[in-house]
């Protein structure tokens, strides 16, 4: 792993060390690490690390995680945010989606933020049942998505 990207191999961990300015006493490396599920965007590994997938060969594509557990960190990770409150391995372990409820939700006006509360109800590995919440705002250009423990008290 270097400052940006993730590599496989050493010869290619060197490549993209050059090309961030990763001096190579600082790549780090882990032969232990195993990829588990690969999007185009982000990498989730056997360490329980989320990475940008940039760098990854093409010929790997591993999808061990669930397409809600996919989903769900796909909307994080997208929103720019460095992680949920829950935790990406939170977020790795749901098996599916039981059901998604609307409980608040803000729109205002042109210069309000709109804000959208989700209590997720999930099905986790190991057949254990669990409950979640998805908040979602807009400011202007900016979107962000979090996925946190217990709603926010202010709505």
């Amino acid at each position: 792993m270097t400052k940006r990207y993730i590599a496989v191999c050493r010869t290619e961990a060197v490549r993209l060390a050059e090309l961030d300015g990763t001096f190579l006493h600082n790549v780090r490396c882990d032969p232990d690490v195993a990829l588990l599920h690969r999007t185009e965007w982000w990498a989730w590994w056997s360490d329980e690390r989320l990475t940008t997938a940039i760098g990854l060969p093409d010929n790997l594509w591993p999808e061990t995680l669930s397409p809600d557990a996919a989903e769900l960190i796909f909307q994080v990770w997208s929103s720019g945010l460095s992680a949920p409150q829950c935790g990406w391995t939170v977020l790795a372990k749901v098996k599916s989606i039981a059901s998604r409820e609307i409980i608040y939700t803000n729109s205002l006006g042109n210069n309000t933020p709109m804000s959208r509360w989700e209590k997720l109800t999930l099905l986790f590995e190991h057949d254990e049942r669990g409950l979640l919440y998805c908040h979602s705002y807009r400011d202007g250009e900016a979107y962000k998505c979090d996925i946190v423990t217990k709603p926010h008290s202010a709505f």
